[in-house]
């Protein structure tokens, strides 16, 4: 049947064509990542400038614990209206009273601010203080980004 010397080729395992290199890439993934990339730019300047809007958001909060009198609190208050809203807007409110009309605090403390406000003994007691900053601390978190 077979001659000698006559061979039969390897049908399992046939020799396959040596395998494709990684390198260089097609066009195609230089563009897809280069689109990756300037996403992820775009992605990293639009963080950036919400992190830099909202500085004023950081140095009110950290600005919280130094606070002591009716008219500390009432100033820092007062600057974060005047970031929010216009100058014009927040200066029609001439009373303590008005201006604590917009933030979110409980009536008791609106109250005992607006009764020490531009007195001689404005200090407010340490449980107040402390009611205070966790209330505004909340407002804080709470108002839009601007």
């Amino acid at each position: 049947m077979l001659e000698k010397g006559f061979s039969v080729p390897e049908l399992l395992q046939p020799a396959l064509p040596p395998s494709v290199s990684w390198f260089p890439l097609p066009p195609g993934w230089y563009l897809l990542g280069g689109m990756l990339l300037i996403c992820l730019l775009v992605w990293l300047l639009f963080r950036l400038a919400r992190w830099r809007r909202n500085q004023w958001r950081r140095q009110a909060i950290a600005a919280l614990p130094s606070q002591d009198s009716a008219d500390g609190w009432l100033a820092l208050i007062k600057r974060v209206l005047l970031i929010h809203q216009p100058r014009s807007a927040v200066s029609r409110s001439l009373t303590a009273e008005q201006l604590l009309q917009q933030v979110d605090i409980d009536s008791d403390l609106r109250i005992s601010i607006g009764e020490k406000y531009c007195q001689p003994d404005n200090q407010l007691d340490a449980a107040a203080n402390a009611r205070l900053q966790s209330q505004l601390k909340d407002w804080l978190e709470r108002l839009p980004y601007v």
